[in-house]
């Protein structure tokens, strides 16, 4: 009889303790970054630049110089309900070591 009753005080107690209240989350904080690497010798580029609002929405574009001569670009946002959400473009025949 005890063991039962100790047993029902434990998942009582882990039922309280699960429906307690949470601390809220807290909010995102606003940042920004971005990075080039340009290697001529190599014949090598690719970029990054991100942002992120204080609502946690992220907006971002990242660049790679593929081999064939192309440069690939991904531009993309990130928002809790749609999650990442990528858009991807090609320029021919580009050179981002010029300019």
């Amino acid at each position: 009889m005890w063991k039962y009753l100790a047993i029902l005080g434990c998942i009582l107690f882990v039922a309280s303790v699960h429906s307690a209240p949470q601390a809220p989350a807290e909010a995102p904080q606003p940042y920004e970054y971005q990075y080039e690497v340009k290697d001529p010798e190599k014949q090598l580029f690719f970029d990054k630049s991100e942002s992120g609002d204080a609502a946690g929405k992220v907006t971002g574009k990242y660049s790679v110089w593929l081999p064939d001569g192309r440069l690939m670009t991904v531009d993309y946002t990130v928002d809790g309900e749609s999650g990442f959400v990528p858009k991807v473009s090609f320029q021919d025949n580009a050179n981002p070591l010029q300019g």
